[in-house]
């Protein structure tokens, strides 16, 4: 039987994130919050944070590749849910846990919008062995340029937004685009710039600016854009 990488990379994510997950008691509901943008693309990095209306009491958790963060909260309690990212804050209002018998698993959508409009946007010129988030020589190249414009003009904030083709799976897809942008941020920190001014978000497949159809277009949408805050 032929084992593709794709595949085994995808087994590999898979148990990484079974071995992580947290399990629900017959105390505590375990409550799954997925942190999204407008258009459903995954916010990693975002801080969720869960206060009980009853004790104040404080739970957080920091969102995974996938939006995800899981929280373990008492049956029967009502809570105040606030998510932050890029020192900016948004309030969800009151959340209950209901009281039942049994193990209970909750799922939450929680929507944000860090970015509303860019000043400019260009592709940074520098590529990636397939499915891989390692940065060669030459892409540390053109990322010092970058380092050192940013250097010149401290205002500046961007985004390091990660995109694919639609070949392959989509989830995998969405991770190795994040995993990219956050190792050119990852990068430029070393290189002395503030993680402050710097959004690193893969976006997968879900923003092509050519046709999938074809290899050129596919080509032109395997990509890193600056964008300029």
């Amino acid at each position: 039987m032929k084992i593709t990488f794709a595949f085994l990379l995808y087994l590999v994510s898979y148990c990484a994130w079974a071995q992580n997950t947290m399990e629900p008691t017959d105390y505590d509901a375990l409550v799954i919050y997925k942190v999204t943008d407008d258009k459903g693309v995954p916010e990693q990095g975002a801080i969720v944070k869960v206060e009980s209306i009853l004790d104040k009491s404080l739970k957080t958790d920091t969102t995974d590749l996938e939006g995800i963060a899981e929280i373990l909260l008492k049956k029967g309690t009502s809570h105040k849910i606030v998510v932050e990212k890029q020192a900016l804050k948004f309030d969800f209002g009151q959340f209950d846990i209901p009281k039942q018998d049994g193990k209970l698993t909750m799922e939450e959508n929680l929507q944000i919008q860090v970015v509303t409009n860019y000043k400019k946007i260009y592709n940074l010129k520098i590529h990636f062995a397939p499915n891989r988030a390692e940065l060669y020589e030459a892409a540390k190249k053109e990322i010092d340029k970058l380092a050192e414009e940013m250097k010149k003009n401290p205002a500046m904030k961007i985004e390091i937004a990660g995109h694919t083709d639609n070949v392959g799976d989509a989830n995998i897809n969405l991770q190795v685009s994040q995993k990219r942008a956050s190792a050119i941020k990852t990068y430029l920190v070393e290189k002395g710039i503030s993680e402050k001014r710097m959004i690193a978000k893969g976006y997968g497949k879900t923003a092509p600016v050519g046709d999938n159809n074809t290899e050129e277009g596919r080509s032109r949408n395997r990509r890193i854009e600056i964008r300029m805050l």
